[in-house]
């Protein structure tokens, strides 16, 4: 049985990453690409960027706005399919601004607290770097998503198989790198080499940037489909052309506005109001990995005979009552956090695997720049109003806490009750109409698998 499973998983790999054409190669350099990428973000997101933040006495209102910058600065998207239109072979210029947005947001960043003693011009700088580094890169980087984009199977099952191996495999490597890590900087906790250490990481991760770049350079640049001059007001009127493209784009919003609520803000209220280590943080994190290894066939399973859009109202329905949980945590409830994060991450196996499809779902070929170019901009608006929201809330009391219904309350914690009745919302429209948003092609091969 396992030997009949293992032929069958090495079969399914081959067809689709390989170096026998360019398009297979594409998908193996993408493939090393995300997890070269989770590698590396292991160091410069999550846990690791808020203990940096804190380390320089950057308070959970200043996280929160660290945190809502990038969703700012990539409005400026916008004047992306300008910009790249002048170019047929643009893939050095994506690369270079790629390394540019990297050495910004790594190595200035690291830096600049060396010269900047005081908390509130430390924020002020750690503001107008990453607003630099996002708002040059936010031009660039739908390039790199239509480049890609071309090495994505048309078969929706080849697909779903696609999307869930770029993850699964990343998954592995950046849970391994979390345990590693975690345990490390709990090792010298207390010590000025813990501090040492988190730095040590990010320069690290920025040595992990170049050699990402140079991989993505193997990859071949296809010729982009020729497109009429896209005058601004079009990236905005463009789109609403496209009914079911719009209603993707609305599922998009919606989540990107509640997923933000407590980004950043709920990795700080961890670290330092529950008090919480890297190590369990981090153990519990990697514990992703195991539930997506032991959970990704049932949701693509699930993928294959209820949609894209279906699925992912589902696993939002089931991500509901887990918010309630992580609302009543107060400090020595590592269990209970434990429990409650494993059922989100058996959910979110099911939300990555269905949103990853969300925007290429309608997506009109002829006017695809302008359409990513607009979801680029949504997302990050909405991103940027769920953040503000959440930031907004935590600021009210600060690292200070209320007396609700007999507990001891951060105000960040009513986040988590806001998420809750976000998802309600858009996962109920999603399991009843999802036809509304499904190609009709992708409506008639789920009729007649459901026939089976």
């Amino acid at each position: 049985m396992k030997l009949l499973i293992l032929k069958n998983l090495q079969e399914s790999l081959s067809d689709i990453y390989s170096i026998r054409d360019e398009e297979s190669k594409g998908r193996l350099i993408s493939l090393g690409s995300s997890m070269i990428t989770a590698f590396y973000n292991v160091f410069i997101t999550g846990i690791f960027y808020t203990g940096f933040l804190s380390m320089y006495d950057i308070s959970i209102t200043g996280v929160g706005i660290v945190t809502f910058i990038p969703y700012i600065a990539n409005c400026f998207s916008v004047f992306s399919p300008r910009i790249l239109g002048r170019f047929q072979k643009r893939k050095w210029i994506l690369l270079a601004a790629k390394v540019y947005f990297y050495a910004m947001y790594i190595i200035a960043t690291t830096l600049m607290p060396r010269f900047v003693s005081d908390p509130d011009h430390r924020l002020f700088w750690f503001v107008v770097l990453l607003f630099l580094a996002y708002s040059v890169y936010a031009l660039f980087s739908p390039g790199l998503t239509t480049w890609f984009y071309r090495f994505y199977p048309q078969e929706s099952e080849r697909r779903t198989k696609y999307i869930a191996f770029n993850q699964t495999f990343s998954s592995i490597l950046s849970s391994i790198m979390l345990l590693v890590s975690s345990v490390l900087t709990d090792a010298v906790e207390g010590s000025s080499m813990q501090n040492q250490l988190i730095l040590g990481f990010r320069y690290f991760a920025f040595v992990l940037v170049l050699a990402d770049v140079a991989l993505q350079a193997l990859a071949k640049e296809y010729p982009y489909a020729e497109q009429p001059r896209l005058h601004l007001k079009k990236v905005f009127t463009i789109p609403f052309q496209y009914r079911k493209f719009m209603l993707c784009m609305v599922i998009m919003f919606a989540w990107n506005y509640i997923g933000n609520l407590n980004n950043g803000l709920w990795n700080y209220h961890l670290l330092n109001h529950l008090q919480f280590s890297y190590t369990v943080i981090n153990l519990v994190t990697m514990t992703y990995t195991v539930i997506l290894l032991c959970s990704g066939a049932l949701w693509q399973r699930i993928l294959k005979r209820c949609s894209w859009v279906r699925t992912f109202g589902m696993a939002c329905l089931f991500f509901v009552p887990t918010e309630f949980l992580m609302f009543i945590l107060t400090p020595g409830t590592e269990g209970l956090w434990a429990f409650t994060s494993m059922i989100q991450h058996f959910c979110s196996v099911g939300l990555n695997f269905s949103y990853a499809n969300i925007l290429y779902l309608n997506l009109p070929e002829k006017e695809s720049t302008a359409c990513v170019s607009f979801n680029t901009i949504g997302c990050n608006i909405f991103a940027f109003l769920g953040m503000i929201t959440g930031t907004f809330i935590s600021s009210l009391a600060g690292d200070s806490t209320s007396v609700f219904l007999g507990m001891e309350v951060y105000a960040v914690q009513y986040t988590t009750l806001m998420r809750a009745a976000g998802l309600t919302a858009i996962g109920l429209p999603l399991v009843l109409f999802w036809k509304k948003m499904t190609p009709d092609y992708e409506i008639e091969l789920i009729r007649q698998r459901s026939r089976k």
